[in-house]
C-alpha cells in the first residue's frame, strides 16, 4: 500500500473520529421576558410551568438530533426563584411553538435584565444574568470570587451567572448555573465568578453577544 493511500486513510479516519466527538447538546435563550399572565408547557399537550414573577426560560434540548420526545430541561431564572424542571418536548408559550429548529435562532444581549416593582427601597430593583460566552471544562478552575468556594468542573459546560441584587457592591446572593450533558444545576454565591484567577462577568465592561442557541459539547 503506497504512501498516498496511506495519508488518504489516515485523514478520512480522522475526519470521522472528529465527527464522533463532534456531538453536542443546545442551549435555547428565550429572547423575552415571560410574565405570570402568560402560559408555558411542555409540548402542546404537556405539562404547565408555574410562572410565579416575571422570568427568563433557558430551554436545554438534551438530544437534538431526536424528532419525537425525549429529555429536556428548562431553567426558569427570576429575583425569588431558580428552578430547575425536567421536559419531553420544546417549549409552547401562549399556543404558540418556541425555541427549538433553525428558525429559533437569535442574538442575546447578555447580562439580559429583569426588573421587578421595587419592594426593597433600591430604586432599581433587577436581577442580571450573565452568560459566559466560552465553553467551560474541567481543566478551568472557577471560583465565587477570590476567597470563596471552588466549583468543581466535571464536565464540558457552560456557565450562567445571575446577579441578584446589581446595586449591591459588597457580598450578596448571586447563582451560579451550569449546564451539561451529564448535569444541570444551581450553586449560590455570594461573589462575581472568578475563572483561573481572573475576574469575569460583572459590571458594564462584561457586556457581550450571544448567539442562541449555544452548543456545548460532549
Amino acid at each position: 500500500m503506497n504512501k498516498f493511500r496511506l495519508s488518504m486513510i489516515f485523514l478520512l479516519n480522522l475526519i470521522f473520529v472528529t465527527q464522533l466527538g463532534a456531538a453536542n447538546i443546545k442551549a435555547f435563550f428565550y429572547p423575552h421576558i415571560i410574565t405570570p399572565e402568560e402560559n408555558l408547557i411542555d409540548g402542546p399537550h404537556g405539562r404547565k410551568l408555574d410562572i410565579l414573577e416575571n422570568t427568563a426560560l433557558i430551554w436545554v434540548d438534551l438530544e437534538p438530533t431526536q424528532k419525537f420526545p425525549h429529555e429536556t430541561t428548562y431553567i426558569l431564572i427570576s429575583k425569588e426563584h431558580i428552578r430547575v424542571e425536567k421536559g419531553t418536548r420544546w417549549p409552547v408559550l401562549n399556543k404558540r411553538k418556541i425555541l427549538g429548529g433553525e428558525r429559533n435562532n437569535y442574538a442575546i444581549l447578555s447580562p439580559f435584565s429583569i426588573s421587578y416593582d421595587s419592594t426593597s427601597g433600591i430604586p432599581e430593583d433587577r436581577i442580571d444574568i450573565y452568560i459566559y460566552p466560552f465553553e467551560l471544562d474541567p481543566k478551568n478552575l472557577l471560583t465565587d470570587g477570590p476567597f470563596e468556594n471552588l466549583f468543581l468542573i466535571d464536565d464540558n459546560c457552560l456557565l450562567i451567572w445571575v446577579d441578584l441584587l446589581p446595586a449591591a457592591y459588597f457580598t450578596h446572593p448571586t447563582a451560579y448555573i451550569f449546564i451539561s450533558k451529564n448535569n444541570i444545576y444551581v450553586k449560590n454565591g455570594k461573589w462575581w465568578p472568578m475563572l483561573n484567577g481572573k475576574r469575569i462577568l460583572y459590571g458594564q465592561q462584561n457586556k457581550t453577544g450571544i448567539i442562541s442557541p449555544f452548543k456545548i459539547s460532549y
